[in-house]
C-alpha cells in the first residue's frame, strides 16, 4: 500500500509538470502577405539610450529633411532632462557597464518615478548615443518603422525577458537557473511545431548550441532547427528560410551591443543582415522585428505601463523592416516582447500562445499591406563599409569613426507623398477578437529533488508509515 501511494503521487506529479504532445495540426495559412518573420535580438539598451536625440544631427547639411522626420517621445522634448545626461563622444562606441539586475532595475524604476538610476544602475546609466554612433540604425528607423512605446516584459535582466520573448511568461525573475525550466510545448517553438509551421534558431558559430536551451526543456529534441548564422545566410539566399526565424546576436564575439563592448560591431552586423534579407528571394514576403532584450541599466524617461495586471519593464528600441512597413513611421501602440508572439499567432491564424500573449497588443500599425516596397541597399560609402558576411572583425579606423554623415538617407518615397500618418496606434489584441489560447495553464518543470512534489511524497510516505506500522502495546 505504501508503494502504491508513492507511485500514484509520482504519476500525478509527472502529469502535472510534463507538456502534452500530440500530432501536428494544420493551420489555415497566412492572414497577411507576410510568409516569413525574422526576429533579430540584441542586448541591453533602452530607447532613450539609442534614440534619445533622434533625429537630431547638427552636423548634417540636410536639416530640411531632418525637420520632416517623425520625432518620437524622447529627450528632445525635455531639455532639462537631457542636460542631466551625457552624450557618448563621437568616435567612441561603448560605455562602462551600468549596474544590472532585478534589484538595480527596480531602484531605477522607483515605482514609476524613473528617477532612481543614479542609485540603482549608477552614473554609467546616465548616457546616450547620438547619430555619431548610430547613424546606420537611425537610417533603418527613418526608412521603415520604429516604436516609442515598446517595453521589456518584466523589470529584470536577460533570462526572464527572453523567456517572455519565446514563451510569453517566465518562471524566473533574475538571471539564474535552471531549474526551473519551461517545457518546449509551452513556447512558440512548440506551438509552431504543433501547427506544422516551420521555424529555426540561428546562433553564432557552427556549434548546435542555444543560449536558452537550459531553460527550455526538450529543445534538444529539435536540434535540426538550431543552426549557425552561415546556415541562415545559405537558407536566405536560396529562399528556403523557415516561416519563423530567431537570429541571436549573443555569444558571437562582440556582436550583441551589450556594455562594456562596442555597439559598432553589432550595428554593422545588423546592416549586413538587413542587406542580405532585402536582396534575398523572400524579401517581398518578409517582416523583420529588431529589438533588445532588457535595458542594461541605461536611463529611460517613460514609466512602463501595466498590461493585464502585469508590470512591464523599461522602454526598449523596436524597429520593423518589411516591404510592407510604413516609411518614417513611429508606432505609439503599447507593445512588449510577447507582442511579437502575438503577431506570429495572428499572421498564421493560430491561437494565442497563452493568456498573456492574447492580452498584449499585436503590432499591426507598422504595416501598409496595400503595396510592397522595393528593396534597399544600405551603403555608407567612404564613411564606413557594411560587411558582406556575418562573421567579421573591425579595424582601428572603423573603431574611431564618426557616423553622423550616414544620417539621414534620402527617403525611398518623399514623405509628403505618403498616404498614411507618420505616427499612430492600433489597440488590437487576440483575446479581444475572440481568439483562443494554445497553452491553457503555464507550468514549469523542475527536477524532482527541487520540486514541491518531493515534500508531498514525503508527507504521504510519513502518514502511510504511521498508519501501517503496528502500534506497540502498553
Amino acid at each position: 500500500m505504501k508503494g502504491t501511494s508513492v507511485a500514484v503521487v509520482l504519476l500525478v506529479a509527472t502529469v502535472l509538470i510534463l507538456p502534452v504532445v500530440s500530432g501536428a495540426i494544420s493551420n489555415s495559412g497566412e492572414k497577411t502577405p507576410i510568409k516569413h518573420v525574422i526576429n533579430i535580438y540584441f542586448e541591453n539598451h533602452t530607447f532613450d539610450n539609442f534614440f534619445g536625440t533622434y533625429p537630431e544631427n547638427p552636423s548634417s547639411s540636410d536639416q530640411s529633411l531632418i525637420a520632416n522626420i517623425s520625432e518620437p517621445q524622447n529627450l528632445l522634448q525635455n531639455t532639462s532632462l537631457s542636460s542631466s545626461l551625457t552624450p557618448v563622444p563621437a568616435g567612441t562606441f561603448s560605455t562602462p557597464n551600468p549596474v544590472e539586475g532585478f534589484t538595480a532595475y527596480h531602484l531605477d524604476w522607483n515605482h514609476g518615478k524613473m528617477n532612481g538610476f543614479q542609485t540603482g544602475s549608477g552614473p554609467n546609466s546616465m548616457t546616450y548615443y547620438t547619430s555619431a554612433q548610430l547613424g546606420p540604425i537611425w537610417d533603418l528607423a527613418e526608412e521603415y518603422g520604429m516604436s516609442d512605446e515598446y517595453f521589456a516584459s518584466t523589470i529584470s535582466e536577460s533570462a526572464p525577458n527572453t523567456l517572455y520573448y519565446l514563451a510569453g511568461f517566465t518562471p524566473v525573475f533574475n538571471d539564474y537557473g535552471p531549474p526551473p525550466s519551461i517545457p518546449i510545448g509551452e513556447t512558440i517553438f512548440g506551438e509552431l511545431s504543433q501547427y506544422n509551421i516551420s521555424w529555426g534558431v540561428y546562433v553564432s558559430g557552427n556549434q548546435k548550441s542555444f543560449d536558452m536551451s537550459g531553460m527550455i526543456q526538450g529543445v534538444d529534441s529539435y536540434s535540426a532547427n538550431i543552426n549557425s548564422w552561415s546556415k541562415f545566410s545559405q537558407q536566405l539566399s536560396n529562399g528556403t528560410l523557415p516561416s519563423v526565424s530567431y537570429v541571436f546576436s549573443q555569444g558571437g564575439n562582440g556582436y550583441d551591443t551589450g556594455a562594456p563592448g562596442s555597439i559598432l560591431k553589432g550595428e554593422l552586423w545588423l546592416m549586413s543582415l538587413i542587406n542580405s534579407i532585402e536582396t534575398s528571394p523572400i524579401w517581398n514576403s518578409t517582416a523583420v522585428f529588431i529589438t533588445w532584450d532588457d535595458p542594461g541599466g541605461y536611463y529611460d524617461q517613460v514609466s512602463p505601463p501595466i498590461v493585464d495586471g502585469h508590470q512591464l519593464g523599461m522602454r526598449l528600441p523596436l524597429i520593423v523592416v518589411s516591404p510592407y512597413a510604413k516609411e518614417n513611421y513611429i508606432s505609439n501602440t503599447v507593445l512588449t516582447h510577447s507582442s511579437i508572439l502575438a503577431f506570429i499567432d495572428y499572421n498564421w491564424n493560430i491561437p494565442a500562445l497563452n493568456s498573456f500573449v492574447s492580452k498584449v497588443n499585436v503590432p499591426l500599425d507598422f504595416f501598409d499591406f496595400s503595396t510592397a516596397r522595393s528593396p534597399m541597399t544600405f551603403d555608407f560609402g567612404n564613411t564606413i563599409s557594411v560587411p558582406t558576411v556575418l562573421n567579421f572583425n573591425l579595424n582601428a579606423s572603423q573603431n574611431s569613426s564618426n557616423l553622423s554623415s550616414t544620417f539621414p538617407l534620402n527617403p525611398q518615397e518623399p514623405f509628403a507623398s505618403l498616404h498614411y500618418a507618420n505616427q499612430g496606434a492600433i489597440n488590437y489584441t487576440l483575446s479581444g477578437n475572440g481568439v483562443g489560447t494554445f497553452v491553457k495553464v503555464d507550468l514549469t518543470v523542475s527536477p524532482f529533488y527541487s520540486s514541491p512534489y518531493l515534500l508531498l511524497v514525503l508527507i504521504i510516505a510519513f502518514v502511510a508509515v504511521a498508519i501501517l506500522l503496528p502500534r506497540r502495546r502498553i
